[in-house]
Parts: C-alpha cells; sequence; structure tokens
C-alpha cells in the first residue's frame, strides 16, 4: 500500500481578506456573522463609545465622576479584544477548510446532534463541533475536529470542557474500551464505568494510561492492546486519551490542539493512518465469547454487558464548582450567624 501524502501548504500560509470572503460564501455564514459585517459594528460601536466620552469630556461630567470614563474604555477595549479573538478562530478555521479542499477531503463548518457513540459525546446534552475534517481515504478513513458542549434553548450546557477529537471507524464492534491518560484528563471519566474493572498496564505504559473495560472483559482488552500497540500509542498519542466503543476509535486530544498548524495536522494524519491500520488488524477478527450463541445468530457481535460502560462520567471541574459553591454559602451562613460575636470578640 502506498505511503499517504497530503498537501500541508495552505496550513503554512496566512489567511487573507479575500480567503475568509470565500470561506463564508462557500460555508454559506449567515449574514449577521459575516467578517465585514461583524467589523463595522464594532468599529461604530467603538466610535459611538469614544464620541460620548468626547461629550462626557466637554461637559465636564468626566471631573465628578471619572469611572465613566473608565467604563467607556473598558467596554470599547472588551469590544476590540473579543472581536481580534473571534477573527482569529475564523482564520483558523479558513486555514483547516483550505487545507481540507486541497486535498479533496470534506469540511463542516460548524455540526450539531451528529450522534457520535463515544462517552464524551453521548454525556452532552447539546453539542456543537467546529471545523470537522472528513477523509474518506481507505487507508485512513477519518473524521476531526472540535466538540464544545453549549446550551440550546431553554437547556443549560452541560459542564465539560472542549476537547478536540480524531473519529476512525473499525472492521467489527468491540467492547467499550476506555483508554484513560493518568497525567492528562481531556474527557470527564470519573464516575465512568461503575462496577467496571480498570486495569494497570505495566512498564512506561502505567505512568501514562490505565485501561478502563466491562468487568469480565479483561483478557478482550489485553487482545486488542497489545504490547507493541501499546508502544505505538505512546509514541503517537501519549498526550491523548482513548476510546473504543461499538465500531469506533476516538482519540481524544486537549481542546488548544492547533490542527490549523501544519506539524500538527501532519502528526494527526500519521496518527489516524497508523491507528487505522493497527487498530484494524487487532478487531477485524474479534469475537465476543459472552455474547452467546442466540445474540451470535442474531448478528450481536458484543454482549450487552461489553456495549457500555456503565455512567456518564462527571466533570471534575462540575465536581469542584459545586464544592466551591457550597463552601461559599456555608461560610457566607456562618458569618451572617457568627460573624458579629467574632469581630467583637477580635477587636473589643
Amino acid at each position: 500500500m502506498e505511503p499517504v501524502a497530503v498537501d500541508l501548504e495552505p496550513l503554512r500560509r496566512s489567511a487573507g481578506l479575500g480567503d475568509i470572503l470565500t470561506y463564508e460564501r462557500v460555508c454559506r455564514t449567515p449574514p449577521h456573522r459575516r467578517f465585514l459585517v461583524v467589523l463595522v459594528v464594532v468599529l461604530l460601536f467603538a466610535a459611538t463609545m469614544l464620541t460620548g466620552l468626547w461629550f462626557l469630556g466637554r461637559g465636564d461630567i468626566l471631573a465628578v465622576a471619572p469611572i465613566l470614563g473608565v467604563f467607556v474604555i473598558g467596554y470599547t477595549a472588551l469590544a476590540a479584544a473579543g472581536f481580534v479573538w473571534w477573527a482569529v478562530g475564523l482564520s483558523r478555521r479558513v486555514k483547516i477548510a483550505a487545507f481540507a479542499w486541497q486535498n479533496g477531503w470534506a469540511y463542516a463548518d460548524a455540526l450539531e446532534r451528529t450522534r457520535r457513540p463515544g462517552a464524551a459525546f453521548t454525556r452532552v446534552a447539546h453539542g456543537r463541533e467546529r471545523a470537522v475534517v472528513a477523509c474518506d481515504d481507505e487507508r485512513m478513513p477519518f473524521e476531526l475536529g472540535t466538540h464544545h458542549s453549549v446550551s440550546h434553548g431553554q437547556e443549560r450546557a452541560t459542564i465539560q470542557r472542549p476537547f478536540a477529537f480524531i473519529e476512525l471507524p473499525l472492521p467489527a464492534s468491540v467492547p467499550h474500551i476506555v483508554l484513560a491518560n493518568r497525567t492528562r484528563s481531556i474527557v470527564p471519566t470519573l464516575g465512568l464505568g461503575r462496577g467496571a474493572a480498570r486495569l494497570d498496564l505495566e512498564g512506561e505504559f502505567a505512568k501514562t494510561f490505565r485501561l478502563i473495560v466491562p468487568e469480565g472483559y479483561q483478557q478482550d482488552a489485553l487482545y486488542i492492546f497489545t504490547p507493541d500497540l501499546m508502544a505505538r500509542v505512546l509514541d503517537l498519542g501519549s498526550g491523548a486519551e482513548i476510546e473504543l466503543v461499538s465500531d469506533r476509535l476516538y482519540v481524544y486530544l486537549p481542546s488548544r490542539t492547533r490542527f490549523d498548524r501544519a506539524e500538527t495536522m501532519a502528526a494527526a494524519v500519521t496518527l489516524a493512518e497508523e491507528f487505522h491500520r493497527r487498530f484494524a488488524a487487532r478487531t477485524e477478527l474479534y469475537r465476543d465469547d459472552h455474547a452467546g450463541g442466540i445474540a451470535a445468530r442474531a448478528g450481536v457481535a458484543v454482549g450487552l454487558r461489553g456495549q457500555r460502560l456503565g455512567g456518564r462520567g462527571i466533570s471534575v471541574f462540575a465536581v469542584a464548582g459545586t464544592a466551591a459553591v457550597l463552601l461559599l454559602s456555608a461560610g457566607l451562613t456562618a458569618f451572617s450567624l457568627f460573624g458579629g460575636d467574632l469581630l467583637a470578640s477580635l477587636f473589643g
């Protein structure tokens, strides 16, 4: 099989105004979200605020209430900073899109309700994926992008950090297995797999990863994650977390992963190609002995116990935030009840 070759040149160039306008036209960006429209709105806002500041100065109002000037300048600076942050994100997506189109791959600016089976996706009430690239090359069929939990109508956003992901198909369904990263937790695994087995790996792998598998499927996990495969996982994805579920493999990466950089995208393509080849070799002949004869005849590849880990995972940020709110509430309550006596005892 010929080695995979991709054109990374679009990622080495900066996105110009023409590239941004073309991107917005191809992606059918709504008019109120287009670059020039947003730029004009920000400039008008800044001009209005500065004009108001000038009038306040002429009327000696600033001499009486200088805090008004601080608010005007602060809001203007905040609007400018917000626009720069938004424009930088847009330019990065433009470069990723140019890369995808240059290589004949599909690209989507935003996707919602994609129904991916990964635990990091299913626990989110409403998710949005940005800058999604889809490659249908049989040597490395993959999708990659960045996932965000967002609010929708009256529905609040699920508390979960954004993350980047790479999705790869598997030739057969496998048990639900999570390779959790000990040093860099990316997706919530606290509470995931209640009653499941947690396998501590050996050697260098044990310092970085641990396997979470359904009870009774420990040997199945070790059949897939052989030492040579784990060595390549450590080489290519030591900062990632990996999940096998149904007939999909997910590589989870930190949200700050810059797919718009040539070296990052090259590493992602290499990872996708090698993981697809190696995991396909380990899973294409997989058969679940726990499924039973009836299930096997019905076409069920994995027994019910092995299909999904129990629990949905809890965000550490959610736990920490809840604990902080409870502690703050308890502190304020205690101070309101006993604060007067405490201050009196301290200051006489």
